[in-house]
């Protein structure tokens, strides 16, 4: 079986999808959570505080400081694509490559030239060019750095308007990689911290040192960056028109304007529908996210869903798939994008709520396809952006044929939806689905009737047309060429029990 295979030629979608136009509040007391007798939550948007408008901003006021360079050879971008195309599942879009000068703390620290400024504050940088590349996440292994240490990563431009990036303290990174080693990984992925990607073929990292630390302190080494070799950010539009069969729609246009357009890059196939021309997840849609994450050093798309608790708390959990990240490095080099998709129906413009958090999240709870059905709930670091939703669940057993939906990030794209029903029961192996009626089968078989998946939709939600999540995605045969064949959920109902619930359905944020 094909796992998201990508649509190469156009089909003609079937119009059945309907037109239309972190932290959390834990109790104070110290009496231990309970689990509550509840399988159904509603969804709603959040009223906690919300992240910073963003965390990656103008890097205008960055003094760009002398600082060794690194150079490193373009990719064979061509080959790296293709592979991607092929592989399924989770998309790679970033290659690791080796960075030969800094394999070491000893070779890293002989690149640092550092200098003092009028506070006694010491600073040095490294610039990484890499020819080609789209965004470089540079992969930074801490044996130590000090608490009171800032790092700086910015891309410097010709005009301060195009100059971006962001700094962390060293603090902040130490906790990092103190999850990691709290969850028992001890070993180089576990000890490495990544820098967010902001685009470019050219990133400057700065360690500054206030007065008194001594620069012996800083022991890191950076063997490896992550080279995305697809852009992450384009969102241009070409116009594709779209036949319109004459069937009774499942999802509802939001406009009259039916015609379908198709992103260039990163391209979703021509078959997907913009998820703001519809009715259907006019909320839901508030709670997917784009994700970006570091695997083994390659960086791979996939798409996850916030999700409510019982007890509605505010708490960022987000759900997604175990074959996107399955472990707390992965999860602690999770990037999200939020109100990744177009500014209004079938726009050629991004949402200007468009946001990227970086850092990351904790794993609470994986499952693969030996323990389970490939899924994954995680919490994320920084509070979820304001205007986002918490999604509503179903941990009920959901039997028989009915109509669902899914929102997700097809190829890295913009927000799609895609309609269709639930066909039958199934069984998975990572090569195969096995189509069955038993009750006790672990994903949902789905039959698209309006869009399809691809990678990057990895991790997705399926919802009802009640709205309430009851899976997420595995894979499938599904393809703009293929729409017909079906695709595969893991079932919500099944990871609930087997331990989603130990944080959805308890009286209190049990950690």
């Amino acid at each position: 079986m094909r796992l998201f295979q990508l649509c190469i030629s156009a089909f003609a979608a079937a119009s059945l999808l309907s037109a239309c136009g972190g932290g959390s509040d834990d109790d104070s007391n110290n009496q231990p959570p309970y689990q509550l007798n509840v399988k159904k939550v509603e969804g709603r948007y959040h009223n906690n505080r919300s992240a910073s408008a963003t965390e990656v901003k103008s890097a205008a006021n960055f003094a760009a400081p002398q600082a060794a360079v690194i150079s490193l050879p373009a990719l064979d971008t061509e080959a790296l694509i293709m592979k991607a195309a092929a592989s399924g599942g989770a998309l790679q879009v970033a290659q690791a490559q080796s960075v030969p000068q800094a394999q070491t703390a000893a070779q890293f620290a002989q690149l640092l030239a550092w200098r003092s400024d009028a506070q006694g504050n010491s600073s040095a940088a490294v610039r990484i060019n890499a020819t080609d590349a789209f965004g470089l996440r540079l992969g930074l292994v801490v044996d130590a750095l000090p608490d009171a240490a800032t790092v700086r990563v910015f891309r410097e431009a010709s005009s301060s308007q195009d100059a971006v990036g962001y700094e962390i303290s060293g603090q902040a990174i130490n906790s990092l990689i103190q999850t990691n080693a709290d969850a028992g990984d001890t070993t180089q992925a576990g000890k490495t911290w990544w820098s967010a990607d902001l685009g470019g073929d050219s990133v400057v990292l700065q360690i500054t040192l206030p007065a008194g630390v001594s620069s012996d302190a800083v022991k890191v080494a950076l063997p490896i960056v992550s080279n995305l070799f697809r852009d992450a950010s384009e969102y241009a539009f070409e116009q594709a028109d779209a036949e319109v069969l004459n069937t009774e729609p499942l999802l509802s246009l939001s406009t009259a304007d039916s015609a379908a357009k198709a992103e260039s890059i990163p391209s979703a196939g021509s078959c997907n529908l913009d998820v703001n021309c519809f009715i259907e997840g006019t909320d839901q849609k508030n709670a997917v996210a784009r994700m970006l994450f570091i695997s083994g050093g390659n960086g791979y798309f996939c798409t996850g869903t916030l999700l409510n608790d019982a007890i509605n708390s505010n708490t960022p959990y987000f759900l997604t798939a175990n074959h996107c990240i399955s472990t707390q490095a992965e999860a602690s080099s999770l990037q999200t994008d939020w109100f990744f998709r177009s500014a209004s129906c079938n726009s050629s413009l991004l949402d200007s709520r468009s946001v990227k958090l970086t850092n990351g999240a904790r794993l609470l709870f994986t499952n693969n396809l030996t323990q389970g059905n490939d899924m994954t709930l995680l919490v994320l670091n920084s509070a979820a952006p304001a205007g986002t939703y918490l999604a509503g669940w179903d941990a009920n057993q959901n039997n028989g044929s009915q109509l669902v939906y899914g929102i997700h990030q097809p190829n890295g794209s913009l927000a799609k939806i895609s309609g269709g029903f639930t066909a039958a029961y199934a069984n998975c192996t990572a090569t195969n689905c096995v189509p069955t009626n038993s009750g006790n089968a672990r994903f949902y078989r789905v039959n698209w009737t309006e869009g399809v998946t691809q990678g990057g939709s990895s991790g997705s939600a399926l919802f009802t047309r009640n709205n309430y999540v009851i899976g997420t995605l595995f894979g499938g045969e599904s393809s703009c060429t293929a729409q017909s064949l079906p695709d595969y959920y893991g079932r919500f109902d099944q990871a609930f029990e087997s331990g989603i619930k130990r944080f959805l359905a308890w009286s209190r944020v049990p950690f």
